[in-house]
């Protein structure tokens, strides 16, 4: 894991594949569900991007670090930014799930 310059935190696909195998991390999903329908990691919070920046102060626990995936990383990247703007501990998964070979599949 590594800070930008921007100063949010990000782990490489490859990381996060790595760190899953063995720790019960908290990952959220913000894809639609028509893209999970096609491909998913299993046991992680599968929240549309949209409905998550409306209710994340309701259903997150501000001591918890949560993963943010997306397809390519570009929306991970925009609600990992929101999310630590408002004190919350998230980390933008680069590349997305099309940087996992595991769960990756072509969409």
């Amino acid at each position: 894991m590594f800070k930008s310059k921007d100063e949010l935190s990000h782990i490489t696909g490859q990381d996060l594949e790595d760190l899953i195998e063995n720790n019960n991390l908290q990952i959220i999903d913000i894809r639609e569900p028509y893209e999970i329908e096609l491909t998913s990691i299993p046991n992680t919070m599968k929240i549309p991007i949209n409905m998550l920046l409306r209710v994340y102060q309701e259903i997150l626990d501000i001591n918890t670090t949560y993963y943010i995936l997306c397809h390519t990383g570009q929306r991970s990247y925009y609600a990992t930014k929101i999310l630590t703007e408002a004190g919350y501990m998230a980390v933008n998964v680069l590349g997305g799930i099309r940087a996992m070979k595991k769960y990756y599949v072509h969409y």
